[in-house]
Parts: C-alpha cells; structure tokens; sequence
C-alpha cells in the first residue's frame, strides 16, 4: 500500500494555536530562538505561545505566519485557532475582483506562445492551458476519455493525473521512468512545504498506479546530473523534449491566487524549437 507523505503528524481539526505554531515551527526547521529572532520577539514569549500560557493579538498571528511563510489558507486556521477572524478570502476566477489576475493569466499564456503552458491550482488541476498546450496534446494524440473513465472527468483535469495514469500521457512520455521520479520528489516536497490533504491524497493514489511504486528513488548523492532534466514526448513520427518551469504569483492576497501556477514548457533543443514552430504554424492554416 502506498504511504501518504508525512511531514509532521497531522493536527485534527480544531487544533489550538499552540500546537499549530510548534508544528509549523518544526516543519520549517526553526528552534524557538531562530523564530523569535527572525519575528523580533523574545525567545520566552515564543515559548509561552507554544506553551499556551500567552495569548497572541492579532498582529502577532499575522507576523508568525509571515515568518513561518504560511500559505494564505493556513494563515486563515492560524487566525482562527488563536481566536480571530480569517483575513484572506477565496475568489472564483469569475469574480470581478479576480480579472486583473485572469488577464495576466491569459497575457502569460498567450507571449509563451508556440511554447505549451497550462495553468494548475494547489491541488495540479487544470485551471487553462493555451493554443500551444492544446497542440502539444493533438500531436501527441492524447484522447482523454480513457482517463476520464478510469478517474472520472473531473479528476482526469489534472496534470499529475494525466502524466501518471496508464491511461494518460504515460505512454507518450519515453523517459517516463526517469522523470516520474522526479515528479514525485516534487510532489512529496511541495507538501512538506505546504501540507494539504488533497496533495497528500494525489500523492498516494499516483504511488498506487501500476509500475509507480518500483520505479527507483532518485539520490541527493548523484553527480554529473544535467541542471534540468528534460521530458521526452513522442508519438508515432513526432518526437520532442522539452524543459519545464513553474511561475507563481507575488504578494498574493487572495487563497485562489496564492495556489495558482503556471507551468510552462520549452524547447530542450533545435529540434524542438523546430518542431513547435511547426506545430503553430500548421494550425494557422487549418
């Protein structure tokens, strides 16, 4: 049975803020005299917070989870379990407060162009992806409703699922077992960073995929490793590797901003860049 990644035990629901400030304390690797200098208070107030023998203001919430670099949903339950009000909210995409992030999405989306760029939330579903990413897929062939009878369509909108599943992109990918790997470290890693159960739920159903479990541990010891390592694709005649990255928003204020990214992929080679050129200019006269 796959484990769930664990990075701490996990708090139960109402947990006090004296048990989340030690846990987030300990998940990001601070003493309480390494946190008590970098938010500028005494080392015994921060061990009477811990202790529950203090009561923080508000302020003093929001400077820790500054500090401990909480995401904007956790600095919620942080506020609340010390007894205030929740001080970010969550907007859908369509709300009017929500366009000037949409538009810079969209802006992104369409200068990366021939480049293929998708849009993920916290949890790697979906959100857009642009002309370049619907290309990459159609050269590829990917049909999507394999997926989305094995998962269901809803989940099948999810990039991890998609590179994952059999049924998915998987075997489109030639050095799938080279990379999946490196998709889980991350995965694991991302929550570490930023525990949640939906990551810590995806994380265990992609280990419980056929072949997911026996495929090597990458080693923090190797050497001689390329700075990044590509994905190689290929369907029929059509091949091509390409390097990600990942952007995120800045002073997000927003939970539904904080979580967004962009994932971006680009030419690993000549070849590459040949071949996405072609691929645009080959939908331009369609």
């Amino acid at each position: 049975m796959a484990s769930r990644p664990q990075a701490l035990p996990e708090l139960t629901p109402g947990s006090s803020f004296a048990e989340q400030l030690k846990r987030w304390r300990q998940l990001r690797r601070l003493s309480q005299m390494e946190l008590s200098l970098q938010a500028n208070v005494s080392q015994k107030h921060v061990s009477y917070l811990e202790l529950g023998r203090a009561r923080p203001s508000r302020a003093m919430v929001l400077l820790l989870a500054h500090v401990l670099d909480l995401p904007l949903h956790e600095r919620n339950v942080f506020l609340e379990a010390a007894g205030f009000t929740g001080a970010f909210s969550r907007s859908t995409l369509d709300a009017p407060s929500m366009r000037p992030v949409v538009e810079a999405v969209d802006v992104m989306l369409t200068h990366l162009e021939p480049n293929p760029a998708l849009v993920v939330d916290g949890a790697w579903d979906i959100v857009r992806l642009n002309a370049g990413m619907s290309r990459l897929t159609a050269a590829l062939a990917f049909d999507p409703a394999p997926l989305q009878r094995a998962v269901g369509m809803a989940r099948a909108r999810n990039m991890m699922r998609q590179l994952f599943h059999p049924a998915g992109l998987r075997g489109r990918i030639i050095n799938w077992t080279e990379v999946a790997p490196l998709m889980l470290v991350h995965l694991r890693r991302q929550h570490q960073s930023r525990p949640s159960e939906a990551l810590a739920d995806l994380y265990t159903e992609l280990r419980g995929y056929p072949g997911v479990s026996a495929l090597p541990v990458p080693s923090s010891a190797s050497t001689g490793l390329p700075p990044i390592t590509p994905i190689e694709y290929a369907h029929g005649t059509f091949r091509i590797r390409l390097l990600s990255m990942c952007s995120t928003f800045g002073n997000a204020q927003d939970i539904t901003t904080d979580h967004l990214r962009i994932e971006s992929f680009f030419p690993a080679d000549d070849d590459a860049r040949r071949r996405l050129n072609e691929l645009k200019a080959a939908g331009r006269r369609r």
